[in-house]
Order: structure tokens, then sequence, then C-alpha cells
């Protein structure tokens, strides 16, 4: 009897433990298609601004410095007040990114989207 009554429970753990996996696959999967589908909105806001978006890493740029951008809206104002036409996607940071001179440096400036 209490050999049955352990093997019920170790089932009924084994039950919950696949049910919160599964679960936590599709929130994951549902964020990912979240976040996609924002960064094809981000897209289509800069293309209609007149930028021209391609996709490349940030890693392939020789930049004396990063700066951080937390705020969409202010990375496009940003963007256009400096007369950039450029804009990278970097997938593998989660990135947006223009590059913009300062005199002989060259930094980036970044809109992590995720």
């Amino acid at each position: 009897m209490e050999r049955q009554l352990n093997r019920r429970t170790g089932l009924v753990i084994l039950f919950f433990i696949c049910l919160v996996s599964a679960v936590g696959v599709v929130l994951y999967w549902h964020s990912e298609n979240l976040v996609e589908e924002k960064l094809q909105d981000y897209i289509t806001q800069l293309e209609d601004d007149g930028f021209t978006v391609e996709e490349r890493h940030l890693a392939e740029f020789n930049v004396d410095g990063v700066v951080p951008i937390h705020f969409f809206g202010d990375f496009r104002s940003y963007a256009k007040q400096e007369g950039i036409s450029q804009i990278y996607l970097d997938r593998e940071i989660r990135a947006l990114f223009f590059l913009h001179s300062k005199g002989n440096e060259v930094e980036a400036n970044v809109f992590y989207y995720r």
C-alpha cells in the first residue's frame, strides 16, 4: 500500500513538472513572438520616417564608444536630429543602432529593443 502511494505521489509530481515545463515553453514562445512583432513595428516606423534599416552586427564596426538610448522615441528623434539615414539591426544583441561621428571618434547609439 505504501509503495503504491509513493508511486502515485511520484506520478503526480512528474505530471506537475511536465505541466510547468510545457507552460514555460509556451510563455517563452509567446514572449519571443511579441518581441518580434514589436521589432517589426519599430522597423516600419523607422522606414516610414525615411530611414534605411539594414541587418548588421555592431561588432563589425570599429566604434570608440556605445551610448545606450532607453526609449525608442528618443532613439528615433536623435537619429532625425543628427541627420542619420542608416539604422542597423543587430538581432544577436537585440538592438537597433546608428553610428555618429564626434570629432575623431565614432560612437554607436544603441536602442535595446528587448
